[in-house]
């Protein structure tokens, strides 16, 4: 920056340009050490420091405009004395920030100013940050003793933008609102461009948050028409990017954020630029452009870190789902397995750190790693323990029981099931879904390891759903019931609980979901020497459900298995025909290439 305002192109059409411009972010991440060539560039780099909250470099830079060309105008140096008093009276150093107040003061009085002299020496640091509550009382009477029927002045102005952000802290932003406007009419009357474009910013954000986005967005495009500092531009094309995203119109809402997190990157202000970053990661992930989001939550993630915030942590564990969303399950695992590592130095931030592992055990399982997926979601519910979120331990303890037994590690599953079981039981306090979701799942685990304990636990999930689950669950708790009857040897009971949940699929409009459960009953009504039976069943899953290829072979594959065992050899010769010009059909559509 050289003492100007910077424009940057708002529209971006497409994805390629935003990635482009993202990736020489990650590549070139923004000097905040500019230079000005007089005291007004000093002016704005000084303010863009101090809105990035670099009080050290924004009191650096006013210090050197006080000395550069152009420092001899009056309005230049009141507001690089204004700059220096208010940065240090933020940081509570008001000892460091009386001597600026004096000189601007005298200043004013030299200039002939003295009734705006005379309030700030009054009011003093009341006009340099956000007054307390008291003192807002105060603002309120000089406020009133301003309005005397003289004209505008910049004193009222700054006792009314003072005011509107107690207002807006105390009261809401409809309080505020009528405040700020009449600054902002003041400061446009006297032609205050400077405190007029930090006003408008101001009122900008008061009228978002009085749900008026359209009166917010002419605003803020009344502010990026004049010229103002990249900080205050970057304020405003993230405005302008919110609304057009509640709006509905990603297109815009991308380009708002991406100049938003170049103007706000290029002036060292990070925070902002990392909310830009993640607001536009955010946008196109809506819109399926999924490496700009990367590539966004990348960008996020340098600049909080760069600043030094928290909130790189967050931004790290979005950037790692993002990537698991996209199946780059390698790359995922390494800035998943980067953030378990950092927070696991002490930080203290258990509810972070346990979804970074969640994250890394589905990272780690896809690429075929299931031991260390278990390892990390045991350690996952552990630390949802220590961040008092049992619904999310209980989740991790049952993510871990079901990929133990798909492994066939019963043992492992069962202590899983049960801890999650216990976790998901709290009382009054308890998810019914998630209860519903344990008792299901060691239920199920039981019986089909003959158990029949396992059964009980399926009726107290059936008597759950019956209160707080859908008519699918209740089928498909159903039919768990009847697999788990089969295996504890008991068939003519499962064939009916087979059956039952058959119905309930079919009531639901699953006709796939109930064409399985009837092939499973005719299955059981052929193991039990009830041949007729099961080749009706099998032949009424195929003839009276849509079902697909895969399900009418295994349906086929039955009626010549029955129609054997019935002794009715030709007709199964028949069925076997179909059966092989079926599999055959299927294996060329498996084999057909797929569209890209």
């Amino acid at each position: 920056m050289r003492g100007e305002s910077v424009d940057l192109p708002v529209e971006i059409p497409g994805s390629a340009p935003l990635n482009i411009r993202l990736q020489s972010l990650l590549q070139h991440p923004a000097s905040a050490q500019d230079e000005a060539q007089s005291a007004r560039g000093w002016v704005d780099l000084a303010y863009e420091a101090a809105y990035g909250e670099r009080y050290s470099a924004a009191a650096a830079a006013a210090e050197r405009g006080l000395t550069a060309p152009g420092s001899e105008d009056p309005e230049n140096r009141l507001m690089l004395l204004r700059i220096l008093s208010g940065v240090h009276e933020m940081r509570g150093e008001s000892q460091l920030s009386a001597p600026f107040l004096r000189e601007r003061i005298e200043l004013l009085r030299q200039l002939g100013r003295t009734r705006q002299a005379e309030i700030e020496a009054q009011l003093g640091p009341m006009l340099l940050r956000e007054p307390d509550r008291v003192e807002a009382e105060i603002l309120s009477r000089m406020a009133e003793e301003l309005d005397d029927g003289e004209g505008p002045s910049v004193e009222r102005a700054d006792v009314l933008s003072s005011l509107a952000v107690r207002c807006l802290h105390d009261e809401g932003p409809e309080a505020a609102l009528p405040l700020i406007s009449e600054a902002c009419e003041i400061l446009a009357t006297l032609n205050r461009a400077q405190a007029l474009a930090a006003a408008r910013m101001f009122l900008a954000h008061a009228q978002l948050l009085c749900d008026d986005p359209e009166a917010a967005l002419t605003t803020a495009d009344q502010v990026l028409s004049e010229p103002a500092n990249r900080a205050v531009r970057g304020a405003m094309a993230m405005l302008r990017a919110t609304v057009h995203h509640h709006a509905d119109r990603p297109a815009e809402a991308a380009g708002d954020a991406m100049a938003s997190v170049e103007l706000y990157s290029r002036c060292g202000v990070r925070k902002g630029a990392a909310s830009a970053a993640a607001l536009l990661a955010g946008i196109t992930s809506s819109i399926n452009q999924e490496e700009t989001a990367v590539l966004a939550w990348r960008v996020a993630v340098q600049q909080a870190e760069l600043g030094e915030f928290s909130e790189s942590r967050m931004l790290s564990l979005a950037l790692g789902q993002q990537l698991l969303e996209m199946n780059q399950h390698a790359e995922a695992e390494k800035v998943l397995d980067a953030l378990s590592l950092r927070l696991a130095g002490g930080e203290g931030d258990y509810s972070t750190r346990g979804r970074a592992l969640m994250g890394l055990g589905h990272a780690v399982t896809q690429q075929k790693r299931p031991l260390e997926a278990m390892a990390h979601w045991n350690e996952a519910a552990d630390q949802f323990i220590a961040a008092e979120e049992v619904d999310e331990a209980a989740r991790a303890h049952l993510a871990a029981g079901a990929l133990a037994a798909s492994l066939d590690r019963v043992e492992t599953a069962r202590q899983h099931y049960e801890q999650g079981l216990v976790l998901a039981d709290q009382g009054e306090d308890t998810d019914p879904l998630m209860l519903l979701q344990a008792l299901h799942s060691l239920g199920h685990l039981l019986c089909r390891h003959e158990e029949e304990a396992g059964l009980a636990y399926l009726d107290r999930a059936l008597e759950i759903v019956a209160e707080h689950g859908t008519d699918w669950q209740r089928a498909d708790i159903t039919d768990t019931q009847a697999r788990s009857l089969t295996a504890l040897g008991r068939g003519s009971e499962a064939v009916a609980a087979a059956l039952e949940a058959a119905d309930m699929f079919a009531g639901c409009g699953d006709q796939e979901a109930a064409a399985d459960a009837e092939i499973f009953a005719a299955t059981v009504l052929l193991q039990m020497d009830q041949p007729q039976e099961a080749e009706t069943v099998f032949r009424m899953a195929a003839e009276f459900r849509e079902v697909s290829g895969a399900l009418l072979a295994t349906s086929l594959e039955g009626r010549v298995e029955a129609l054997n065992a019935m002794g009715k050899h030709d007709a199964a010769a028949l069925l076997s025909n179909e059966l092989e010009d079926l599999r055959a059909q299927l294996a060329s559509e498996e084999d057909r290439p797929r569209p890209e």
